[in-house]
């Protein structure tokens, strides 16, 4: 941060005295200044702060979504379970539908040649 003193331009040729060199070293943080301000390692340590919290926020997304994922699941196979149990009821269904068509039809074999 280096500034150049500005001259007096009525009169370039003037000396710098104590007082230019004050008003002009006004602009600069003192050493008081200075100690509000961080330092490299708390900015290191800042930086250490933030991507372990970035760490936490992506393992508690990634646990949010094997949950969501084992709820999913968990539904899937209530619904699986369903069609299984439908697919079943209509098996034997059919079965006795069947059995019913082929008693009809010795019914009527029965039935026709009487």
């Amino acid at each position: 941060m280096k500034q150049k003193l500005k001259r007096n331009k009525t009169n370039s040729s003037s000396a710098v005295t104590r007082a230019v060199l004050r008003q002009e070293l006004k602009n600069f943080a003192t050493k008081n200044d200075l100690k509000n301000f961080a330092t490299k390692n708390e900015f290191f340590d800042f930086k250490i702060d933030i991507f372990a919290e970035i760490n936490r926020a992506e393992l508690k997304a990634i646990d949010r979504e094997k949950n969501y994922h084992s709820d999913v699941m968990t539904q899937f196979d209530k619904i699986m379970k369903k069609l299984e149990t439908m697919r079943q009821e209509n098996e034997i269904d059919n079965f006795r539908r069947d059995e019913k068509i082929e008693n009809h039809e010795n019914r009527i074999k029965i039935l026709e040649s009487a």
